[in-house]
């Protein structure tokens, strides 16, 4: 009987290690869109405020225009959720004359953007969120009362 045919000792060992190394591929790419996930709500929340504040700047244009409201800083710094915006207003006359030019600018930095930024103010990319608009003058009459 030496043709006998002995069972293959190991091969529950090897399937064992396949079956690691392919989970272990799986949860590393579930682990990188995790991670490019937070990312990208991060920079989503960064955006939101950047539109608020630039909203906010538009608004306060649109008063000082008006009459209503103190003419706006021309450019400030604001702090929100750790990250610090620069938002820039500025108010120019048409060539017409008889509309105001407003744009707002805002400025900020995000860390964590490139794996090769530091903590370095300076050495972060800026993001820059810029709106426009254009207001027409108010005739002497509607002001009146």
């Amino acid at each position: 009987m030496t043709g006998a045919k002995r069972p293959q000792q190991g091969m529950a060992l090897i399937e064992a290690l396949v079956a690691s190394a392919v989970l272990g591929i799986g949860l590393l790419g579930a682990t990188q869109l995790t991670l490019k996930t937070l990312s990208l709500a991060g920079e989503n929340r960064q955006h939101t405020s950047a539109q608020r504040l630039a909203q906010e700047g538009l608004d306060c244009l649109v008063a000082s225009t008006r009459g209503s409201a103190s003419p706006c800083p021309a450019e400030e710094t604001i702090q929100s959720d750790g990250v610090h915006y620069k938002r820039q207003t500025r108010s120019t006359v048409g060539s017409n004359g008889r509309l105001q030019d407003l744009q707002v600018r805002v400025i900020w930095s995000s860390p964590g953007h490139n794996k090769n930024d530091t903590a370095v103010p300076g050495n972060l990319p800026e993001n820059i969120l810029q709106w426009s608009t254009s207001v027409a003058a108010l005739p002497a009459w509607v002001s009146e009362p």
